[in-house]
């Protein structure tokens, strides 16, 4: 087959991999090769043969490898692949009100907006974060990234570099980055035509007084001062006469609404406790989340905003700013709650957790952050699929992690070189092993293109170790199977030490198998787990060679992905089964 043919198999197969997450699909590729040239059509047969090999290549690489070789090989195409849609119609349900949307802006544009009060978790990320973004796309639109760092008591400057570090790890890209501290001037030019209209004023009510006065249904004294008076304490405040908690500017409502919170509900607040990590002491009158959130929103031209359903007070709010401010509200599309099975999610706790010393991090495995998962293995197109899947439904959703792992393992299992470890080692003894013997394991079952370990075994009685925990399986007498060795037949058991007798090479239908390691070529490693605890064990020889940041399948053990390599000792963490 010629150079030309094998070029056009490599860049459909690079392509279709490319745009499902890092895995080609050879009848998909025999499609669009037969689409492309029609008169390869009589060379059907032997063509497949070729799209097998090559499509088997390229999805033994990483998906950056691929990228790599497509904007080698075929920039063109890497082009066009950047322009087209990612996410078609048919994976997420249409969002209201688009046409309109597009007519009067010309564009959809959604937003995402955390505050840099700690790592970014799995829960705001699979639909507030994701689907703003895949939205956009699907809609050839605009996302805006908006960091809210209005409340400089709780945010931290380390946060904003994590936010943007790790949404971009996630493939997640925003059209432009808003950073509200940078707009304080904007908000207080807003504040000050709301008090200045006779919309907004400033109380100097204690927050003990002003919730008797909302609970009865009553304005407070400050509310139908003068706006000149107002402007003078609006003043006073920019000016920093008044303390924290001294006064508060509100929005004027209706003290005997019946939702308590549009009783007045606050839009601007001091705070001089504490300065702000980008701004220090220059400000010390900061916008409510309300307030900002409904400025930015207008200021952005934010046509539609995916958010949790636990924020439909909030929109209440912003619509009377918006009422108040004459401006027009985006789609407001609220979601459901998603709970993962087991964790506790709120950053609260993962603080509470730091602070005691529970938790070593934000990544520590045992957390749902983004930064816990991907170091544990979890990859971007996993929590892309996962997104899709759970979408926009306005009910509360129940996860098992079980969910995120089922589709993590259908990215990796492809990908990741098989290697033997046994936990809480155990010798084994082999008596009548045909020594020397040579024996040759794939680095994968289906991919032998990637290479083999080689074993030579010279000694005689044979001595390996195997694990713990198939102890259960050895009785004397009974028959099994050692990975890619040969058959061994129980003679005596005990937790120390197992003395078998090799009995054959023929690989028996339903007879056990297990792994086992040389202990003169092993190498000691250690597993972290989610759930706190360290396995200890060791791992074959050719996992030395396993690059720190890889995901590899220890066989009948689990994924895992390789943190350090310390010479003597390898340190992995548990991905999932």
């Amino acid at each position: 087959m010629n150079e030309e043919i094998r070029r056009l198999i490599l860049k459909h197969a690079l392509l279709n991999a490319i745009r499902h997450g890092g895995r080609a699909d050879s009848k998909a590729v025999m499609g669009k090769i037969m689409a492309e040239r029609k008169d390869l059509r009589k060379m059907a047969r032997e063509l497949a043969k070729e799209v097998k090999r090559i499509v088997e290549e390229v999805n033994s690489m990483s998906i950056n490898e691929q990228r790599d070789l497509l904007t080698k090989e075929f920039k063109d195409e890497l082009e066009k692949l950047k322009e087209e849609r990612k996410i078609s119609r048919e994976d997420l349900p249409p969002l209201p009100n688009v046409k309109e949307a597009i007519r009067k802006y010309g564009t959809i544009t959604t937003r995402f907006a955390p505050a840099p009060t700690g790592a970014l978790h799995i829960g705001q990320i699979l639909r507030a974060a994701m689907l703003s973004y895949l939205y956009a796309k699907k809609y050839n639109g605009r996302m805006i990234l908006r960091i809210e760092d209005t409340d400089p008591r709780v945010i931290k400057r380390v946060y904003y570099d994590w936010i943007m570090e790790d949404l971009s790890k996630l493939g997640i890209k925003w059209d432009k980055l808003v950073i509200m501290s940078d707009r304080f001037e904007r908000y207080y030019e807003i504040a000050e035509k709301l008090i200045s209209e006779g919309k907004a004023y400033v109380c100097t009510c204690s927050a003990d007084d002003f919730r008797r006065y909302k609970e009865n249904k009553i304005p407070c004294p400050d509310r139908n001062l003068s706006v000149e008076e107002h402007m003078k304490r609006w003043n006073m405040m920019l000016e920093g006469h008044y303390s924290e908690g001294e006064a508060v500017v509100r929005l004027k409502v209706d003290m005997s609404h019946p939702n308590p919170v549009l009783r007045d509900p606050p839009l601007l607040r001091i705070v001089d406790s504490v300065p702000h990590p980008r701004t220090g002491y220059k400000y010390c009158v900061y916008p409510l989340y309300n307030f900002g959130c409904a400025v930015e929103d207008h200021l952005e031209r934010i046509t539609h905003v995916i958010r949790a359903k636990e924020h439909e007070h909030n929109a209440a709010v912003q619509s009377k700013i918006y009422e108040a401010m004459g401006w027009e509200m985006p789609t407001m599309i609220q979601y459901g709650m998603v709970y993962i099975e087991g964790f506790k999610i709120h950053k609260r706790h993962i603080r509470e957790g730091l602070r005691k010393g529970e938790i070593s991090g934000w990544d520590d495995i045992r957390l749902p952050t983004i930064r816990a998962l991907l170091r544990r293995g979890i990859q971007p197109e996993t929590i892309r699929r996962l997104a899709i899947e759970v979408s926009l439904t306005p009910h509360d959703i129940k996860l098992s992690m079980e969910t995120l792992y089922a589709i993590n393992r259908q990215i990796i299992d492809p990908k990741a070189n098989r290697y033997f470890f046994v936990k809480d080692p155990v010798e084994l003894i082999i008596n009548e092993a045909p020594t020397p013997i040579e024996i040759k394991i794939r680095l994968h079952p289906q991919h032998p293109e990637r290479g083999f370990k080689l074993y030579r075994l010279k000694e005689s009685p044979m001595h390996l170790m195997i694990s713990k925990d198939d102890l259960n399986m050895f009785a004397k007498g009974k028959e099994i199977r050692l990975m890619g060795l040969f058959n061994i037949k129980v003679e005596e058991v005990s937790e120390k030490k197992i003395v078998a007798t090799y009995s054959g090479d023929e690989i028996v239908k339903g007879m056990p198998k297990i792994q086992w390691v040389h202990p003169n070529m092993a190498l000691w490693t250690l597993v972290s787990k989610p759930d706190g605890t360290v396995d200890k064990g060791m791992a074959e020889f050719y996992a030395q060679y396993i690059k720190e940041g890889e995901i590899v399948q220890f066989e009948r053990y689990g994924f895992v992905r390789l943190e350090r390599n310390e010479g003597e000792v390898l340190r992995f963490v548990f991905l999932h089964n």
